[in-house]
């Protein structure tokens, strides 16, 4: 039985693909299309499973999205009701002007809703057009499943775990910000939920629009920035957003617009655009907003952290009373709130869960995972047959596709043997080469885990500064992450929780910072991935060449890119490699070294 699980008209579009119950490929849009974060129909990605599949669409038995339109209908039709009669109060009472733009903004969202549900329905002739088929060949079931039930899907369903506490928090979704359940065996029970239009993750985007960084996933930058701070606004951001019993928070809504004037948001075909979303409440608060480029402040790096402490405030207190209420301490965590991997990180030191899994696609991109999941072991009530491990679900390359675009770019090669070719990589690592080291399948979710990385020495001091010149063109207050051999966690770090899709931070322990610099935050902290011989034996048998050559058992691991997004053929390698100042690029067993073609 084949399931395809589809992410679209929204940001990280993305499929995926299982068979009897089993992983068969899933990846986003924009490693295709190179559009970062792509919205819109994931034709490509569809396409790509199907040929991992073995199979035609006609062989698919269920189709299903991670959004439902019907979907607390009435509560959506209710909100805009109460919304639209308030401005027409307004008008009565004599405030036409704002009466007339919140009224318009509140029937326009109307308008925008009807129309991106009718796209929602329209599933089958979206996807009979992109693959120019008739929609009659389709045998399969289409099925539209609720947008945090999806998160909460790819959460459990692929875990360890028989039975879990699972969380999903994020922006929005089928207009729901927050839910948590319990899940067990092959069901999986609600236990609550935050409606809209309150949530963490649009207060994080707002915050993060403000102190100057205005673009879809802007959000990593500011978890990055607020270890530079002092938390000295966590009282105003303690009443921007509040804790409530249940588990619940709220919102001041006097900070936002999205629930009074709307936001403009672009889900075409490209990369989402968002408008802003903080009221002129933040500037009265605050002062004025950074422009984009403008020289960071204090205020910025104060704000940041006290956001990122505020985040972490909200997050325990729904994740205290999810175990109050179900007694268990092994979590499945989801949503895009869950790509913050220092909250993450923390969950162990300041809940009583014991055990976190969080999949590698934690954003919508994952809920195409969760949408094949919740359809088999749900609704179908087939036995779990997935523990996800790794992230390795994309595309790969034989050697012989390799060379082939190797000499159609002109480039120089030589071919190692599998254990000449980690050896030597770790070799002109240990000289302070920068690598690009292309193997294997590509990763699923944001995170380069070793198959489409950048490698280099984090020994180096200097070491971000030079990718930072040569490739990256990062913020230089954006850390590099560490990838360490799982058995030797323990002598670095002060946790030892497995970490291997590389969305956990915990802190490396002060004797070692001196040892990893480069990998080493300004608060002394580390988001690493623990590599395991199971998982990805090629990256663990090149960390280990690396340990043997200079006994550190970490290297520093940044994604294969120059600021798109990761790189997912060989073409794409090769072509970030010429343009950029790496030094030697490993593709598979074979191997360019820039002094050959400058």
């Amino acid at each position: 039985m084949y399931i395809l699980g589809i992410n679209a008209y929204h940001g990280d579009a993305a499929a995926a693909v299982i068979r009897d119950g089993r992983l068969i490929a899933a990846v986003e849009e924009e490693r295709f299309n190179r559009r970062k974060h792509c919205a819109g129909f994931p034709i490509e990605s569809v396409k790509y499973c199907l040929e991992a599949a073995g199979c035609s669409i006609e062989d698919v038995e269920h189709i299903g999205i991670s959004r439902d339109p019907s979907a607390h209908l009435h509560k959506k039709i209710l909100y805009t009701a109460t919304r639209a009669a308030k401005s027409l109060g307004d008008f009565d009472k004599g405030k036409k002007a704002k009466s007339e733009r919140n009224g318009s903004s509140v029937f326009r969202q109307v308008a925008d809703r009807l129309a991106n549900a009718a796209r929602v329905r329209d599933l089958k002739d979206d996807l009979a057009r992109a693959l120019k088929i008739p929609k009659n060949r389709f045998r399969a079931q289409f099925h539209n499943v609720e947008h945090h039930r999806a998160h909460l899907a790819s959460s459990f369903f692929v875990s360890p775990f028989e039975r879990a506490a699972l969380l999903s928090i994020d922006g929005f979704g089928d207009f729901i910000s927050t839910m948590w359940a319990v899940g067990e065996g092959n069901s999986i029970d609600v236990l609550g939920q935050v409606e809209y239009p309150h949530s963490s993750g649009i207060l994080y985007t707002a915050t993060t629009q403000f102190i100057g960084f205005p673009h879809y996933g802007d959000e990593g930058k500011v978890m990055g920035l607020a270890p530079y701070g002092e938390p000295r606004f966590i009282e105003d951001f303690r009443d921007i957003i509040r804790t409530e019993e249940g588990g619940r928070f709220r919102l001041n809504l006097d900070y936002f617009r999205h629930h009074a004037e709307g936001v403009e948001m672009s889900w075409d075909e490209g990369s989402p655009v968002i408008g802003r979303i903080f009221s002129d409440e933040f500037v009265r608060r605050f002062g004025a907003a950074r422009v984009a480029g403008s020289p960071l402040t204090d205020r910025e790096r104060d704000i940041a952290a006290s956001l990122q402490l505020r985040l972490e405030e909200i997050g325990f207190h729904v994740l205290n009373h999810l175990h109050d209420k179900t007694g268990l301490t092994d979590l499945g965590l989801s949503g895009g709130v869950a790509y913050n991997s220092v909250m993450n990180g923390k969950i162990l030191l300041n809940t009583p869960f014991r055990r976190v899994f969080v999949q590698p696609a934690a954003g919508d991109s994952g809920t195409a995972l969760g949408v094949c999941y919740h359809i088999y072991n749900n609704l179908l009530d087939k036995p779990r047959a997935e523990i996800m491990e790794g992230a390795y679900t994309g595309p790969e390359f034989s050697d012989t596709e390799i060379r082939s675009e190797l000499e159609r770019a002109g480039l120089k090669f030589e071919s190692y043997s599998d254990s000449e070719v980690t050896r030597r990589a770790a070799e002109d690592i240990a000289d302070g080469a920068v690598v690009g080291w292309f193997q294997g399948r590509m990763e699923f979710g944001p995170r380069a885990l070793g198959n489409r990385s950048i490698v280099v020495d984090p020994r180096r001091s200097d070491m971000k500064e030079i990718l930072n010149e040569r490739i990256k063109k990062r913020e230089p207050f954006r850390p590099f992450a560490p990838s360490i051999l799982e058995e030797h966690v323990g002598d670095y770090f002060e946790q030892t929780h497995p970490a291997p899709t590389m969305l956990m931070v915990y802190q490396i322990k002060p004797e070692r910072r001196a040892e990893i610099p480069a990998v080493t935050h300004v608060d002394g902290s580390g988001r690493l991935q623990t590599v395991s011989e199971n998982v990805n034996p090629r990256y663990y048998q090149l960390i280990s060449d690396f340990h043997s050559l200079t006994g550190v058992p970490v290297v520093l691991n940044t994604s294969f890119n120059e600021n798109e997004p990761v790189v997912c053929t060989p073409r794409h390698a090769i072509d970030c490699f010429l343009k950029t100042r790496m030094d030697v690029l490993y593709l598979g067993n074979n191997v360019v070294r820039r002094e050959q073609h400058d």
